[in-house]
């Protein structure tokens, strides 16, 4: 329906959550970081839906939501956690 806005979307969402996972996630505050990419999965999920035709309101609430929550969740699971290291007791 909309193919460049939903490509640039996808692009830039995906630009972005590379560069704050690689960058910034053991440099800067836990809550920045989780906030920035559910960001950009939300902007992945909404220029998803923006290349498609006949999407329905119920797409669009579980793309939105999903990719919302999944993103911060991928780079936790894939790559360890979010933030600067705790310094250790001892």
């Amino acid at each position: 329906m909309h193919d460049g806005a939903g490509i640039a979307l996808i692009s830039a969402g995906g630009a972005v959550a590379l560069l704050t996972t690689f960058l910034l996630r053991a440099r800067a505050p836990a809550a920045f970081v989780a906030t920035v990419l559910a960001l950009c999965g939300l902007a992945i999920g909404v220029g998803a839906l923006l290349v498609q035709d006949h999407v329905s309101t119920t797409n669009w609430v579980v793309t939105l939501v999903l990719a919302t929550f999944l993103v911060p969740a991928h780079v936790r699971v894939v790559l360890g956690p979010l933030g600067r290291p705790r310094p250790r007791d001892g």
